[in-house]
């Protein structure tokens, strides 16, 4: 189930406070998640200050609070005067389960939704969350981004930086504040389907609390600290300006032409090692018994040469805690072989160390015996005299 969450100055809020607090918070809503939301409510009215390229906040970030995930769509927004006279703003967030996510996108579901709060609600716990829209997008030409005079060929390229950078902050820097939800959507018409709800955005980037997540910012050039944040390490910058050629590559000519933008990085490969069974037989080693056991049986005289062949193995032991190499020609051997173990490409397991404790030899036994008995002689000796003492005493 989804989660309301409204945060607006108020005379009374939800939780007995006034001023800036929460107005509507579903029933059921994590405690430990309000704090957090109610970070994200800011909104800087100063024009010059605001770093964001758009007037109002649509945002799709990813919260970890608690040890858990919350996938969070916002909208922030200036709302007129609250009660006492001063500029108001309204930050409405809803909680969305994973069920629940559109195929769409982020972009798609904020602009499909229409029941976020414009202006002050009636304060209250609602018992569920509100209906959220389904449906999907197919790639198609970005025009949005041409409508506001920008080639698009620059969504692809930004579609292309999301996908090739999936961990990096990736900053659209635009010349004058725009209306940046409907570029949003024409980047992520571009995604392909599966990687839609992993990108992160915000159309007028402000702060994030502790364990948030916002990869895509949209940014106003000339805005006061713009540049430091386009300075901070790992950032990638975009900077449209109109009439600016997004070049002709493959990322541009998909925007163009609507069809999916594709990485050019691949992934890097899994370092993750599987654990597989010991003694499941690889098939050489199925093969090696088979031919086995269609042979005759050994002689007697094979069968002494072998049992002194590994007495002699056994012999040549050195040392009392004495490392044992297992290679992969001792792969389905149950007495020296772990459980379980790390496997190569080819399914084999690779060599192991493998401590055994070797038996005492006899004249050490007979050595720590003797030190025993003397130790108690030396005890009972003590004790008698001991008892003399105290006798005679």
């Amino acid at each position: 189930m989804s989660f309301e969450f409204v945060h607006t100055s108020v005379a009374k809020g939800l939780r007995g406070d006034s001023g800036f607090a929460v107005a509507v918070a579903t029933r059921g809503l994590p405690a430990a998640l309000e704090p957090a939301l109610a970070e994200l409510s800011a909104y800087d009215f100063d024009g010059n200050r605001a770093v964001g390229a758009d007037a109002i906040d649509w945002a799709h970030r990813i919260l970890s609070v608690a040890g858990r995930s919350y996938t969070v769509l916002s909208r922030t927004a200036p709302c007129g005067s609250d009660w006492s006279g001063r500029p108001n703003r309204i930050a409405h967030h809803i909680v969305v389960e994973a069920h629940e996510r559109a195929a769409a996108g982020p972009a798609w579901m904020l602009s499909a939704f229409s029941g976020f709060h414009e202006s002050s609600p009636a304060v209250g716990e609602p018992a569920s969350g509100p209906v959220l829209p389904v449906g999907d997008a197919a790639p198609r030409p970005a025009a949005n981004w041409d409508d506001a005079g920008f080639d698009p060929g620059w969504a692809g390229i930004v579609a292309q930086t999301l996908l090739d950078a999936p961990g990096a902050v990736c900053c659209v820097v635009l010349p004058e504040s725009v209306s940046a939800l409907p570029l949003a959507l024409d980047v992520f018409a571009l995604l392909p389907g599966e990687k839609r709800w992993l990108v992160t955005f915000s159309t007028r980037f402000q702060r994030l609390p502790a364990g948030g997540r916002c990869q895509l910012r949209f940014l106003r050039a000339g805005a006061t600290g713009v540049r430091s944040m386009l300075a901070e390490p790992g950032v990638r910058v975009i900077e449209v300006a109109h009439g600016a050629f997004a070049g002709d590559g493959a990322a541009a000519r998909a925007a163009r032409e609507g069809r999916v933008v594709e990485a050019t990085v691949r992934e890097a490969p899994s370092t993750r090692v599987n654990p597989v069974l010991r003694g499941a037989p690889v098939l050489e080693e199925v093969d090696a018994r088979t031919a086995r056991a269609r042979r005759p049986e050994q002689s007697a005289e094979q069968s002494a040469d072998q049992s002194a062949e590994q007495s002699a193995e056994q012999s040549a032991e050195r040392s009392d805690f004495e490392p044992r190499v297992s290679s992969d020609a001792a792969f389905g051997s149950a007495a020296t072989q772990p459980a379980f173990g790390p496997v190569d490409h080819v399914g084999r397991e690779h060599p192991r160390i493998e401590p055994r404790l070797r038996a005492d030899p006899p004249a050490a036994a007979a050595h720590r015996a003797l030190l025993v008995a003397v130790i108690l002689f030396a005890y009972s000796a003590v004790a008698l005299a001991v008892a003399t003492a105290l006798f005679i005493a």
